[in-house]
């Protein structure tokens, strides 16, 4: 058994076995892609590149605070989007609808806890709620013209230099049945990692997150048909 992130290699008689383990690790804390607690050592150089930072930032989007299913993934892959086109950066994985989410709003740089289910409107209204965003942040008449200036960054395609996430529905539904069989068949390291392609910031995340609905739709009906 071996843990991503994590020094941690250890031998069982059955994959059962090894599962029990895993499970038992995961409840204490040690999870993939968290780093595991060891001795005080000196801060490693910052990342070289802006494309570095972004690599590593990443990682922390990868297992979100709810259940791990592909449903859910799905959800996240949504909401970040959503966030993205309403001018926020989550700092945590998505945690769930009604649940307080770590992030950063991208008009001023301030850091806090906001609700999804605030912020992606009610009834199908997609208004954010409150209007102010929160306490210091940019006057409300400016706020428009911010986010028209960040939507200039958004596209279709995928534009990232080190990984390329999916923009197409045939990459879509390859990207969610990795993700969907791993789950399946207990391989819960593998999903986190494949999970990347469904969760890592992208400029293309709001074609992504579209792509990736229509696929798991289409996946959920050949199943149950």
């Amino acid at each position: 058994m071996t843990i991503p992130g994590h020094r941690h290699l250890r031998a069982f008689s059955d994959r059962y076995s090894a599962a029990d383990a895993l499970a038992m690790l995961h409840d204490r804390g040690i999870r993939p892609t968290v780093p595991a607690p060891g001795p005080q050592r000196t801060p490693a150089a910052p990342p070289a590149s802006q494309a570095e930072r972004d690599h590593m930032r990443a990682y922390g989007h990868l297992l979100p605070d709810l259940r791990l299913t592909l449903a859910n993934l799905v959800r996240a892959a949504e909401a970040m989007a959503r966030l993205a086109e309403l001018g926020w950066a989550p700092l945590e994985g998505y945690p769930g609808a009604d649940q307080p989410w770590y992030m950063a709003c991208g008009l001023c740089g301030w850091r806090g806890r906001r609700f999804w289910s605030h912020l992606r409107g009610r009834n199908g209204d997609r208004t954010p709620r409150p209007v102010t965003r929160h306490p210091g942040c940019i006057p409300v008449r400016d706020i428009p013209a911010a986010l028209i200036e960040l939507a200039a960054a958004r596209r279709r395609t995928c534009p990232c230099p080190e990984y390329r996430h999916p923009t197409t529905l045939h990459a879509a539904t390859l990207a969610v049945n990795a993700v969907g069989t791993a789950l399946e068949t207990s391989s819960t390291a593998c999903a986190v990692l494949y999970a990347r392609a469904l969760l890592e910031p992208c400029p293309a995340s709001t074609h992504r997150a579209e792509l990736l609905r229509t696929a798991l739709d289409r996946r959920t009906r050949a199943i149950t048909s």
